[in-house]
């Protein structure tokens, strides 16, 4: 019966797939790639269900990173806050540090072969807004 227990409470974490580390692997994988300009690395982390648009119509690409770089700076750092269960896609939100544009909020979500799925760049939403109060008040 213990076992039962616990096998149900463990149950949706093991259906999700991903864990909080599987996020800030990709989060780190994406730094790696936008402080380098490499927007073509970045496209290709997005899932291949988006394989279409990934040729045609790219997220990302060298240009954009060029200039996402020029603007923003450098991706000093990245911290998880939380998870915004209110958007239908139920995003994996970062409080990340960019040298030029300071503190901004990314968003994300992953496939479970840790593709990415949908990616915000500066995300923002009550709801993020209440996870950073609440990250903050844990400082």
């Amino acid at each position: 019966m213990k076992f039962l227990a616990i096998l149900l409470l463990i149950m949706p974490f093991v259906l999700m797939g991903q864990t909080v580390k599987s996020y800030e692997q990709a989060m780190e994988k994406f730094k790696k790639f936008y402080n380098t300009g490499q927007g073509d690395k970045i496209n290709a982390m997005f899932a291949d269900d988006q394989s279409h648009f990934k040729l045609t119509h790219p997220l990302w690409t060298n240009a954009r990173a060029a200039e996402r770089l020029s603007e923003y700076g450098k991706l000093t750092s990245f911290k998880f806050v939380g998870v915004d269960t209110v958007d239908p896609n139920r995003v994996y939100v970062f409080q990340t540090v960019f040298s030029k544009k300071g503190e901004l909020t990314t968003s994300l979500t992953l496939h479970k072969n840790n593709e990415i799925g949908t990616f915000r760049f500066d995300a923002t939403s009550d709801e993020i807004t209440r996870l950073l109060k609440k990250a903050e008040s844990r400082r």
